[in-house]
């Protein structure tokens, strides 16, 4: 387990880090084994115990570490050991650094996959909040002219389901996001900050048409519904609030503020008596 983590840890330039290493240390004990009996040869002559020697040695260890294999030099005695395990090690090492490119290349993927997948969710969700404005622009149209007030607060309360369920998904896309991923999505948290904004204004809106009106909306599962709302758009504003100390623009600061001043009013209004 504890090698898997080691491996797991290591890097691309790591892993060619370390073969190189290997290429280099075994071209040194091939160089070695030529002030012993079980030298390489080169043309059936021992190779040379000089700098032509060394550097025969470290050619030698380059092709074996690449399994070419020109056969010019060929290992004696012991030598074939170092081959072997130089070999072995080799294509370890090969295998490691094919699974990490597989990886890095997953890795992209996925991001790539979960970034599509957030403007996806995004692009819906914005979708409800529109109907959701359409909805109540309707409602307040309704309430302008209507007599009685009693529908209109009913077809409300339903619509808030709409805007519940579109800042949920926001909300949920978000959470998958990593921050890297959040900074490279700066402009879409503008529009969805933009969208979410004037979607809470319209509520306001909507609710000082029923204060004048005298209409009674403050029921108990509204509140707790509007209130669920408020706590959700205010983890978004929460989560988004780092584009403001990484400067990413005066637009999206501007959305962040708008957003916050607009859940005050919010919060005003459904605890006003």
């Amino acid at each position: 387990m504890k090698q898997s983590n080691l491996l797991d840890r290591l890097t691309l330039l790591q892993v060619i880090g370390i073969w190189l290493i290997g290429i280099l240390a075994f071209g040194l004990i091939y160089f070695g084994l030529t002030f012993t009996n079980h030298p390489l040869t080169y043309h059936n002559e021992p190779l040379t115990k000089d700098v032509n020697g060394l550097g025969n040695s470290l050619y030698f260890s380059f092709i074996t570490a690449m399994t070419i294999g020109y056969n010019d030099i060929i290992p004696t005695g012991c030598s074939k050991l170092a081959v072997i395990l130089e070999a072995i090690s080799s294509i370890a090492l090969l295998g490691i650094f094919v699974a990490k490119i597989v990886a890095v290349k997953q890795e992209e993927l996925q991001q790539e996959v979960e970034e599509l997948s957030f403007e996806e969710s995004t692009n819906s969700a914005i979708s409800e909040l529109y109907i959701f404005r359409s909805d109540v622009r309707n409602i307040s149209e309704q309430v302008k002219s209507s007599k009685k007030i009693g529908s209109e607060v009913k077809n409300f309360e339903q619509s808030l389901s709409t805007l519940k369920l579109a800042l949920h998904n926001i909300d949920n896309a978000t959470n998958k996001l990593t921050t890297e991923q959040k900074h490279n999505s700066s402009l879409r948290i503008e529009l969805i900050l933009n969208s979410i904004n004037f979607s809470l204004s319209r509520m306001v809106e909507m609710l000082e048409a029923f204060d004048h009106r005298k209409a009674n909306w403050k029921k108990e599962s509204t509140t707790a519904t509007i209130t669920e709302c408020i706590q959700t758009a205010q983890k978004l504003h929460e989560q988004y609030s780092f584009l403001k100390s990484e400067a990413q623009g005066t637009k999206v600061v501007e959305k962040l503020d708008d957003l916050n001043k607009t859940l005050q009013t919010l919060n005003e209004t459904i605890h006003r008596a």
